[in-house]
């Protein structure tokens, strides 16, 4: 990994590659990943194949309807093996005692905006190694590379990386990672800050 300084940027300061990748997209123009008809970022976690337990996750935490809107976001998605890497308290994340906390986990891998794997790899080389955003619970994600691949993390706990392509949906983007980006101690209690509900955002 770069061991350059990391230089932490709240979303409204992005990089002018990010801002401009999530931002100025000509509306006539199709990119080559597009589709026609594109499902929401909800949509896109549910007919994933290896997303079924982000989705669940999803439903459970009542953020589906959010994620079906007309807001913009980018959802750094966990795939089945990162959950079941959690053993029983990836389990226990999914009962009705830990919802709050469920929610609050969940509003730790969303950021607002359209931004791509392209865009955030060239920021990244654009900031000289990293580059932070803000995400909707208000944490910070890092980003930086891990040879070709690029790794992220949250306010410094634990490192997932990018697995597989991204899907992109009418409302965002979904980028599947090997990780979820959990605090140590956050399934085993309820108390971690920023379990409001993302609709209030």
């Amino acid at each position: 990994m770069l061991k350059t300084p990391m230089r932490a940027l709240a979303l409204v300061a992005l990089p002018a590659s990010l801002a401009l990748a999530a931002c100025n997209a000509d509306p006539n123009e199709t990119p080559a990943t597009a589709q026609t008809d594109r499902d929401t970022v909800a949509q896109a976690v549910a007919t994933a194949t290896n997303l079924s337990t982000l989705s669940r996750a999803i439903t459970d935490a009542q953020l589906a309807e959010v994620l079906d809107g007309s807001g913009s976001y980018t959802l750094f998605a966990p795939n089945d093996d990162a959950f079941a890497a959690l053993g029983e308290n990836g389990q226990r994340l999914l009962e009705v005692e830990q919802r709050p906390l469920l929610v609050g986990l969940l509003r730790e891998h969303i950021v607002p905006g359209h931004i791509t794997p392209d865009a955030i790899g060239k920021a990244i080389d654009d900031e000289g190694g990293s580059v932070s955003m803000t995400t909707m619970g208000g944490g910070s994600l890092t980003f930086s590379r891990e040879g070709n691949t690029i790794t992220v993390s949250r306010d410094g706990n634990g490192v997932a990386r990018f697995a597989g392509e991204p899907i992109e949906a009418d409302n965002g983007v979904v980028i599947p990672i090997d990780a979820a980006l959990v605090p140590q101690g956050a399934a085993s209690s309820s108390s971690e800050p920023g379990n409001e509900s993302i609709a209030a955002q």
